[in-house]
């Protein structure tokens, strides 16, 4: 085993063996990564909220049915969609200098603009729509926009979560 100033010495040279851009980084304060796990929680609640409203689409017709896409997609425009702008707006920044650089948050942000746009998709899907409107296929679009959201947000969620637990080290 070497002694003190030779683990120096190989420390040293194991250092000059990193390529360039992936030295060590200042890890992510625990507040802030506590904070974003809270806050998944919370969409993790609404996300299963979601699921359920989907699955219950699978029998529901007329007034039920654009109850529940209804609440879909106040689910989605009023608590989702809001989460993932502020995640773009607060958490991206405090994440680049942890990571090293933006490249890995690319996918993320354009994982943002794709839930906005579905959220948007179903806003415009049941605008306008009445009872007598509400078909097997209107019913069967917005269950499809509701499961697409659904499932990307829980593939996006576990990737910032991964992003955030190796940013906080």
């Amino acid at each position: 085993m070497p002694s003190g100033s030779g683990e120096a010495v190989i420390l040293n040279a194991l250092r000059a063996l990193v390529p360039p851009g992936l030295e060590m980084k200042p890890s992510l304060p625990e507040e802030a990564a506590r904070r974003l796990r809270e806050e998944h929680e919370a969409v993790e609640d609404r996300r299963d909220q979601l699921r359920a409203h989907a699955d219950a689409l699978d029998d529901a017709e007329g007034a039920e049915a654009l109850a529940r896409i209804a609440d879909a997609n106040r689910i989605i425009n009023e608590d989702i969609v809001p989460h993932e702008r502020e995640d773009e707006i607060s958490v991206y920044p405090q994440l680049v200098p942890h990571l090293g650089n933006a490249h890995g948050l690319a996918a993320m942000s354009r994982a943002h603009r794709e839930i906005q746009h579905l959220g948007r998709l179903l806003d415009r899907l049941l605008s306008g729509v009445g009872e007598e409107d509400a078909d097997r296929y209107l019913i069967r679009d917005a269950q499809r926009i509701i499961e697409s959201v659904d499932a990307l947000v829980r593939i996006h969620n576990a990737q910032e979560e991964d992003n955030s637990d190796y940013a906080a080290g």
